[in-house]
């Protein structure tokens, strides 16, 4: 079954991958919003999550693309600068504060970028970037 999804400007068909993939990756804000929307939607009325998911802000959703990292030790989720530094962090929905962050993160560098780091410059297939955010 072929779906068909309007996104902002264009209509994208959701198997085809030739020239159509390239332009999905120009509204990839809008795909994002549009998985936040479905899944928010589900978890609200399927699973009785709370409505205040229903609504999101700029700063969550840029929060889930480019620079992303799970800090394993601390169970942080962590939204990182080109250079290591850390932006925005939460421990599971709960945004930190920025004094929290330096608590744990120091002068908010997080200690395993340059691992990590080095790891993806190898490949760019584990990095995803959200053009327009």
């Amino acid at each position: 079954k072929v779906e068909r999804y309007t996104l902002g400007y264009a209509t994208k068909v959701a198997p085809e991958l030739s020239h159509e993939h390239l332009e999905l990756f120009s509204s990839l804000p809008e795909v994002t919003q549009l998985i936040y929307d479905s899944f928010a939607q589900y978890l609200v009325t399927e699973k009785g999550y709370d409505k205040d998911l229903l609504t999101l802000n700029p700063e969550s959703l840029d929060f889930c693309c480019k620079g992303l990292a799970l800090d394993f030790e601390d169970g942080n989720f962590l939204k990182l600068a080109e250079d290591g530094t850390v932006l925005r962090a939460s421990h599971g929905t709960r945004n930190m504060t920025s004094e929290e962050i330096l608590e744990i993160y120091g002068r908010r560098e997080w200690k395993h970028f340059s691992t990590v780091s080095g790891m993806l410059s190898r490949s760019g297939s584990y990095t995803s970037e959200c053009p327009g955010l």
